[in-house]
């Protein structure tokens, strides 16, 4: 599968989106004691989102906004039938230094002592 493929670009999309909602939930269970959002239901995702946005921590807000715009791309890449490969990928390098932050931000939260 080459990394032009709509296959590879959907699936790195998700496996993004994936990968920094697992942390952040886990953060938010074990840290912040949300111990809501152990729910298997699928609003768990907004309110991993919603927990977010309405911290007063600001690195917490600033992951919440590329978290959001990472979960829009992710719900297109998934949902939507008529995919452009070239759309996705721009996203991509446009959102490179966020999507950094927010993997870099992945540290910020594994590091906490009850991580």
């Amino acid at each position: 599968m080459s990394e032009d493929s709509e296959e590879y670009v959907r699936s790195g999309i998700s496996r993004q989106y994936y990968g920094l909602f697992g942390v952040l939930r886990r953060y938010l269970i074990n840290v912040n004691h949300k111990y809501d959002l152990q729910s298997r239901e699928g609003n768990v995702h907004r309110k991993v989102s919603a927990e977010l946005r309405s911290s007063d921590d600001c690195t917490q807000k600033e992951i919440y906004n590329i978290f959001n715009r990472l979960r829009v791309v992710r719900n297109q890449a998934d949902y939507d039938g008529d995919f452009d490969v070239s759309h996705f990928k721009k996203f991509l390098q446009d959102n490179k230094k966020d999507l950094e932050i927010a993997f870099g931000a992945i540290d910020y939260f594994k590091n906490h002592p009850e991580y």
